[in-house]
């Protein structure tokens, strides 16, 4: 191999590697945003439990803070989940992909 192949061949090996470092971004902030859905669904669950099956009246006001809660952190994930996708594509336009 001469050095000009050399070069281009570690080029290419240096492209593939930040296009794989980037997909493996991507599917990170993914699971993230499903961990933040699934907390999300856990704390709805837990409120409508605690709302419809029992009769005390403190119990209700947590299970109505559990809901509150619940879709703060649906919002919270969302934000999350766009804030590091922009910073990703913003790294992708940067990098050339």
């Amino acid at each position: 191999m001469t050095g000009d192949t050399r070069e281009i061949a570690a080029e290419r090996r240096n492209v593939d590697t930040f296009k794989l470092a980037v997909h493996r971004t991507e599917l990170a902030n993914r699971r993230t945003l499903m961990a933040y859905v699934k907390t999300a669904i856990a704390l709805c669950a837990s409120a409508v439990a605690l709302l419809k099956f029992l009769d005390s009246r403190w119990l209700s006001h947590i299970g109505w803070v559990l809901l509150a809660l619940a879709v703060v952190t649906l919002l919270i994930g969302f934000a999350d989940y766009r804030r590091v996708r922009k910073s990703i594509n913003d790294e992708k336009r940067d990098g050339g992909l």
